[in-house]
């Protein structure tokens, strides 16, 4: 059966395949033993993501997650899994008293976050069966890298209002943010205090979070290179 215990098993096991195949490791291990300065060795650590690695944005992630929950669920259940989909209350239109919820939903967001008649809520991920409501709408949050066209704590409290909302027109039955820092927390302490207040706070959605250590990402490379 499918529950929030269900999801942060999936989650964990979803953190330990990234800590292990997030990095180009055999190249980094050529590198890393080339260079004396350890902080030197940190940074090159903060460089080796994206083509150097298995994830190179949010959507790998989710997807990721997607492959390991399915396994999970494999012969016990009908559940099925929907990427990046925008909720378009038209696509729903057969389903009388569901498309009604979703166009209030997607009303109400509009003139609460001041969004154009052209816009839709996207769900990175949607778990559900073949009659609405959904069983979760999640959305995935995956810091590796400091943006300059956006900001990252005012995008995070967009998404709590969309999610909350959902919930509370029954779009989805429960619905969650799943944040993995792989950067910014161990570079900037204040940024990193703001995004765990916001996600404090979102106390009515399943929040998992995971701030990847340096520690972590040594140690899964002196594994590799001691195998080298």
């Amino acid at each position: 059966m499918l529950n929030r215990e269900v999801l942060a098993n999936v989650w964990n096991d979803t953190i330990i395949w990234y800590i292990e195949r997030c990095r180009y490791w055999a190249r980094l291990v050529d590198l890393m033993r080339m260079e004396d300065n350890h902080d030197k060795k940190l940074s090159l650590l903060d460089k080796a993501y994206g083509l150097w690695g298995h994830i190179w944005h949010e959507q790998d992630l989710v997807m990721i997650f997607s492959h390991i929950l399915l396994k999970n669920l494999e012969n016990t259940s009908d559940v099925h899994l929907h990427i990046s989909y925008e909720l378009k209350p038209e696509n729903f239109s057969v389903i009388t008293s569901f498309h009604e919820r979703l166009s209030k939903a997607v009303t109400t967001l509009r003139k609460e976050l001041n969004m154009k008649r052209a816009w839709f809520p996207e769900m990175d991920l949607i778990v559900t069966e073949d009659e609405p409501p959904f069983f979760y709408c999640i959305e995935f949050k995956y810091y590796h890298y400091f943006p300059t066209t956006w900001n990252i704590v005012e995008d995070l409290k967009r998404k709590v209002v969309i999610l909350n909302t959902l919930k509370k027109y029954e779009v989805c039955k429960d619905a969650g943010i799943f944040l993995l820092d792989d950067g910014i927390c161990r570079k900037n302490e204040e940024l990193c205090n703001k995004i765990n207040e916001v996600l404090n706070e979102a106390n009515s959605l399943m929040i998992l979070s995971y701030y990847v250590k340096y520690e972590e990402l040594l140690n899964a490379l002196a594994k590799i290179s001691s195998k080298s």
